[in-house]
């Protein structure tokens, strides 16, 4: 894979982390668990355009929204990876069953 191609890859997912001070080791950890889950959906239905991923503290842990290819889901988990997970599974559901419709 070239470099160019890799770097286009890795732009395609925007995470905002609102309200967390923990730092960038964060931030980056909880970027590569998105991507972990983004490329094993997209192995399924295809490459689908960028990705935005916001989490937020909530009451009783974290939350987390997911915005791709026109399809949207919030979830909540006790810490940030649960939240992005759950949502990512919610997600994964909206985009099988659409491009099962197609």
């Amino acid at each position: 894979m070239a470099i160019d191609e890799l770097r286009g890859r890795r732009n395609r997912v925007e995470l905002v982390l609102a309200g967390d001070r923990a730092g960038s080791r964060r931030h980056r950890e909880l970027v590569a668990f998105a991507r972990y889950c983004i490329t094993r959906i997209e192995r399924q239905i295809g490459e689908t355009g960028h990705w935005m991923v916001h989490v937020a503290p909530a009451a009783g842990g974290f939350k987390s929204m997911i915005v791709v290819a026109n399809t949207e889901a919030v979830a909540t988990g006790f810490d940030a990876p649960l939240a992005i997970w759950d949502a990512m599974c919610r997600v994964e559901e909206r985009l099988l069953s659409v491009r099962g419709t197609r």
